[in-house]
């Protein structure tokens, strides 16, 4: 059983600032990947709202799939 005092202690011990830092640049490089996907195939859909349905599932899929190579690159950059 691991006590309060010790679960803090272990915190401080292996708290790094960088961590911080790495979490910040990709959640803004994950906030630009989103938005800007998602903007461009809301711009460039044509018809009705079936079409809307399926470019805003394009949008998704999309963003999901450059989401987990961008984190792949990012984590090997920066850790």
């Amino acid at each position: 059983l691991i006590t309060m005092t010790n679960f803090l202690m272990g915190l401080r011990l292996e708290f790094q600032a960088y961590e911080i830092f790495y979490a910040i640049i990709k959640g803004v490089v994950f906030a630009f990947i989103i938005t800007s996907v998602s903007g461009y195939r809301g711009y460039t859909v044509k018809g009705g709202a079936l079409e809307v349905g399926k470019a805003s599932t394009r949008a998704v899929v999309e963003s999901s799939v450059i989401l987990i190579i961008t984190n792949l690159v990012l984590t090997q950059l920066l850790l």
